[in-house]
């Protein structure tokens, strides 16, 4: 029992430093990020459709504030000509059962004056993983070939190496202002969700590819790993 005791600890102890130096590493990304692309610096041509990550919807039914700040930076991209087209993804959830937050999104963008025509909801995701399978499926359906991805600058690090394991390494970035200016408390909740996420996303990786070896067809890997 004492050795198992110990194992337990040693093991704890292992595992909050391993979050810590994740913390870390999203912090100083979410500074690299940002200083690097924001607002479609790093775009060095128009892309034919920008992915709008969706940050989920408030207690009220309404999109919560990360969202907004996406949107708002996606319309952006739209009205200076770096993007072509917006896709909006995000599925519905417990504060809005039956809307999903792509189309909240979209609701938003055409009120600050974007073109209806030129927007695109991905209505069915609820991660990361899924934001950006089910955009480049759409994406490939309607022959957009260069896409970037929108987001809050500690977000897009991951997204990123996500959009490189789909195929899509090259793909540029455009991080929207705002994040760095929230209440400090909220700030390192969100930093610590995503180094959570990081390890939660190697392990979605890590089935997806032990399931391909196991014969299991990608539509039932889609319906376990979301």
């Amino acid at each position: 029992m004492r050795m198992i005791g110990r194992t337990l600890r040693w093991g704890l102890r292992l595992g909050l430093a391993v979050l810590l130096v994740t913390l870390a590493a999203v912090i100083w990304a979410d500074r690299a990020t940002l200083s690097e692309t924001l607002d479609g610096a790093a775009l060095s041509a128009p892309v034919d459709a920008a992915i709008v990550l969706g940050a989920g919807v408030s207690g009220d039914g309404r999109l919560h504030y990360s969202s907004r700040r996406r949107v708002e930076g996606a319309v952006a991209l739209l009205a200076s000509g770096k993007a072509e087209r917006l896709i909006f993804s995000g599925g519905i959830g417990g504060n809005h059962p039956t809307v999903s937050a792509a189309q909240l999104m979209r609701d938003f963008a055409e009120e600050l004056g974007a073109d209806p025509q030129r927007l695109l909801i991905e209505p069915r995701a609820v991660s990361t993983f899924e934001n950006i399978r089910f955009s480049f499926e759409i994406a490939a359906a309607r022959g957009l070939d260069s896409l970037a991805l929108v987001s809050d600058p500690y977000h897009l690090p991951r997204a990123r190496r996500i959009a490189a394991w789909f195929g899509r390494p090259e793909i540029p970035v455009s991080a929207v202002a705002g994040f760095d200016t929230t209440w400090w408390p909220e700030r390192g909740l969100h930093y610590t969700r995503e180094a959570l996420a990081w390890w939660l996303n190697l392990g979605k990786i890590a089935g997806w590819e032990g399931l391909a070896l196991l014969g299991v067809s990608p539509e039932a890997r889609a319906e376990m790993i979301r």
